[in-house]
Order: structure tokens, then sequence, then C-alpha cells
């Protein structure tokens, strides 16, 4: 059980550095004249945010 606790918590933390990084990628699509490639990684990082709402739902229901 710890173990799935900690490797839950493990890929929230994963996911959300990758937002980030994401989120920087975005703005150079941006700034390099890419409106559209801008809009999806903005959309991919939404998507890894209800991913992790998901995740953190499962540990607190493992109760973490």
């Amino acid at each position: 059980m710890r173990e799935l606790q900690a490797l839950l918590e493990y890929l929230v933390k994963h996911n959300a550095d990758h937002a980030g990084e994401i989120l920087e990628l975005a703005a150079r699509a941006e700034s390099l004249g890419k409106p559209r490639v801008h809009e999806h990684l903005v959309r991919g990082v939404e998507l890894l945010h209800q991913s992790n709402k998901s995740l953190q739902a499962a540990l607190a229901e493992l109760g973490g």
C-alpha cells in the first residue's frame, strides 16, 4: 500500500514538473508566431492538471 501511495505522489509531482516545462515550450511557440502550437500545448497542460486531480483522488482514497 505504501509503495502505491509513494508512486502516486511521485507521479503527481512528475506531472506538475512536466506541466511547467510544457508551458515554457508554449511560450516559445507563441514567440515564434505559432499560436496553434501554443494552444495545443496549453491544452495539454490543462489535461495534465485534470489527470493530477484524478491521481490525487486515488491517493486520497488510499489514505495518503
